[in-house]
């Protein structure tokens, strides 16, 4: 059952699962925990999963405008895990939890085993600068219900809608019951193009496995293609279709690519 714990500089909504390894779950953008359920369903017989809500999403505190950047929820997930008594954990970032996992690798890498990074960017091009843009406007022009709106369009893609519109429907419904004020979002979009590690991704050491999305139309996969060259002895795998929620419109199979993973470093970390 999920709670609030006070970590010291923030009170964050967290939820675990499973026993093991500790293996934390960043979500991206919209920032709720539960955009991880089907993984760590699937990931909990064997680890700890562990998720939260970002810092101004869920029912995770909300600091003003001037709190918010990948590299204040970095400290977040770090104070998060001091709080919780874990030395290491397996991390698995998404879209801007990905962004936030770069930090964590550079800057806290004793702190992590391996890294996962889904469908996320090393800096905004002007293809991610004119989609986050918009999401911008919308949320300040025509308020926070459209803003879910039109992010469930971006990140769930076409097929979610026709095939799995119960697990669309079930996250923008959290969604809407605990989004912040447009002020807060528009801070939160802004985190996402003022993120920029790039020249420093080399300096990643932990095993990374990254996964891109060919019909991604958030953030193109050739990101995922640029974070791999940049993270020496990282593996790529870009699946054909699923968006850029991949890890929700094919669970079972999304959990087959990051599974073994997992396994062949377990006993090497």
């Amino acid at each position: 059952m999920a709670q609030r714990i006070d970590v010291g500089h923030i009170t964050l909504n967290v939820d675990e699962k499973g026993d093991g390894p500790a293996f934390i779950f960043i979500p991206g953008l919209v920032g709720v925990m539960n955009s991880w359920d089907y993984q760590r369903e699937i990931f909990s017989d064997r680890y700890r999963c562990i998720s939260f809500d970002h810092r101004g999403a869920g029912d995770s505190d909300r600091p003003g405008p001037d709190g918010y950047s990948t590299q204040h929820i970095a400290d977040d997930v770090i104070a998060l895990l001091d709080t919780l008594g874990i030395e290491k954990a397996h991390a698995l970032g998404t879209s801007t939890g990905g962004a936030i996992l770069q930090n964590l690798a550079i800057d806290h890498p004793d702190r992590l085993r391996c890294c996962i990074f889904s469908n996320t960017w090393t800096k905004a091009d002007e293809y991610i600068r004119r989609v986050q843009t918009a999401r911008k406007q919308i949320a300040l022009n025509e308020g926070k219900e459209a803003y879910v709106e039109i992010s469930s369009l971006f990140t769930n893609g076409c097929n979610q809608f026709r095939y799995n519109l119960d697990k669309v429907m079930e996250l923008e419904k959290r969604s809407m019951e605990t989004i912040a004020e447009p002020d807060v979002l528009a801070a939160r979009i802004d985190m996402t193009l003022n993120h920029d590690r790039l020249d420093e991704i080399n300096k990643i050491k932990n095993p990374s496995l990254i996964v891109g999305t060919k019909d991604d139309a958030t953030v193109p996969y050739y990101f995922s293609e640029d974070l791999h060259e940049a993270i020496e002895g990282s593996e790529l795998v870009i699946v054909e279709e699923g968006g850029h929620y991949s890890y929700r419109r094919h669970p079972e199979e999304w959990a087959g690519i990051v599974g073994p993973f997992l396994a062949k470093w377990e006993d090497k970390i």
